[in-house]
């Protein structure tokens, strides 16, 4: 059982066509007000995210299309039911106030937006 029931620990370990490339897509995860914490080692990235339950879809459309969702080769995902993993997301560091998210995604072009995603929660465009 999930320590709170509103919450999804998602590990997500991921192969990257190289070192560089891996280095670049943990530092963009690394900027996610939804990362615990993300690294690479070679050419595989490790990341662990914190999302709200209605987010499982995006964790698994990472693992679905991971080159065409975050630029990795190939990706694995595992969701978490024993963790105590915090965010800035599930802590409350983080304040609606950016115009494009930290990631560099930009809300009211993403074609999910509204559709599925309340979008990102750093930006003045998350609706709670």
């Amino acid at each position: 059982m999930l320590e709170n029931k509103q919450d999804l620990h998602g590990i997500l370990i991921g192969t990257a066509e190289n070192k560089e490339k891996a280095e670049k897509i943990s530092a963009f995860f690394a900027k996610c007000p939804y990362c615990a914490f993300s690294t690479s080692k070679d050419n595989i990235v490790f990341t662990v995210l914190t999302v709200p339950l209605e987010h499982k879809w995006w964790l698994e459309s990472i693992k679905e299309q991971p080159k065409g969702t975050v630029g990795l080769e190939k990706a694995e995902l595992f969701f978490a039911q024993y963790t105590k993993v915090t965010s800035p997301w599930n802590t409350d560091q983080v304040k609606p106030e950016l115009d494009k998210s930290p990631c560099g995604a930009a809300c009211p072009t993403c074609p999910v937006y509204k559709k599925e995603c309340s979008g990102c929660p750093a930006t003045i465009y998350h609706a709670k």
